[in-house]
């Protein structure tokens, strides 16, 4: 099916062109918490267009979203390759976010319309970034890899062209749709809380990483073991009950974060990364089958978790920067277990 495709392709893209952001922001001299600043500005952008697009999507339609995405999202990742300052990558990443919101919600209730299977579909996404790890891994030239994802965002916008609409039930939705917000808020509520977590531990990670001895073609590697091991599970999970594949997920979590901060040597990492990968493995996919399974407004409710996410997206860089500035790279860690067990619960109410 296209839409696998166009998973794969844009996944690809996007951990080809946003694995070394934090590195790269550091040699244009920013300290951590301008990196923060960095990730919290592709955050809120994600937000906006999501919030904006999956709304019409439900209205409109899903291909005519999905093809703007695509198009502008070949131009604004090509774009990184002007970054010269700090200011530059943060106006460049915040285009960058909001265009690639303009089409993911749609693509995944697309996806879900046209009979893909969610696990299928999900590990697709997760294929892609593992390309996109060995990629970044090997090539390691920052111009190179912006170019390199605008390349493939151009591969799936041809794709998308030879999608056909599909008949949806094109629903009428207030602007602000409570109702939505209100059916799946301890989905929402559980997913902010994780992720928050684990965005403020993903804007420093590269550093982290490097700080315990890995050179960038580990750091590749490491994020690898994490997306290829996805890739397999996602496969399978599908086939459990949404609500417990949320638990796990949340409690894996937990696990993860908590494991990551008694690591010294980043050898020590790749074995939690494959924990990490059942981790999100469950939680992504079963929110996903609930949101999908339970909600007529398909993209508005997924749009609404991809906007969560981008929240915690926003405040999760600030707060790694400044937890990390101010007390290491641990601390971080330890702030992600707290956010991830209150997650866990909030959904075992």
């Amino acid at each position: 099916m296209r839409s696998d495709v166009i998973q794969f392709l844009s996944n690809s893209a996007v951990i080809t062109s946003s694995i070394f952001i934090p590195l790269f922001a550091r040699e244009l001299g920013a300290s951590n918490l301008q990196v923060g600043i960095i990730g919290a500005s592709y955050g809120i952008a994600i937000f906006i267009s999501s919030i904006l697009f999956s709304r019409a999507s439900d209205i409109f339609g899903r291909r005519v979203f999905m093809q703007l995405g695509l198009g502008l999202c070949t131009l604004s990742f090509l774009l990184q390759v002007l970054a010269v300052d700090v200011l530059s990558l943060t106006l460049i990443r915040f285009l960058a976010g909001f265009t690639l919101g303009i089409f993911t919600a749609p693509l995944i209730a697309y996806a879900f319309e046209t009979g893909s299977s969610m696990g299928r579909f999900s590990s697709l996404g997760a294929l892609g970034w593992a390309l996109g790890n060995v990629v970044a891994g090997i090539i390691a030239v920052y111009s190179e890899l912006f170019a390199l994802s605008s390349l493939f965002f151009f591969i799936a916008f041809l794709s998308s062209l030879r999608m056909k609409e599909v008949p949806t039930v094109k629903v009428s939705l207030p602007i602000f749709p409570r109702a939505v917000l209100r059916r799946n808020s301890k989905v929402y509520f559980t997913y902010f809380l994780r992720h928050l977590g684990a965005s403020s531990v993903w804007t420093i990670f590269p550093l982290f990483l490097a700080s315990i001895g890995a050179s960038k073609f580990w750091i590749g590697i490491i994020y690898l073991a994490n997306s290829g091991t996805q890739f397999i599970i996602m496969r399978f999970v599908d086939r459990f009950e949404e609500v417990k594949l949320m638990r796990v997920g949340v409690v894996l979590s937990v696990v993860v974060f908590a494991s990551y901060a008694f690591a010294s040597d980043y050898r020590q990492i790749i074995p939690i990364q494959l924990l990490l990968a059942a981790s999100w493995s469950c939680l992504y996919v079963g929110s996903l089958l609930f949101l999908v399974r339970r909600n007529e407004e398909r993209a508005t409710s997924v749009g609404i978790l991809n906007s969560v996410i981008s929240i915690a997206s926003v405040i999760g860089p600030l707060l790694g920067g400044l937890i990390s500035e101010a007390f290491g790279y641990t601390a971080v860690m330890y702030f992600a277990v707290a956010l991830s067990f209150l997650g866990f619960l909030i959904s075992a109410e």
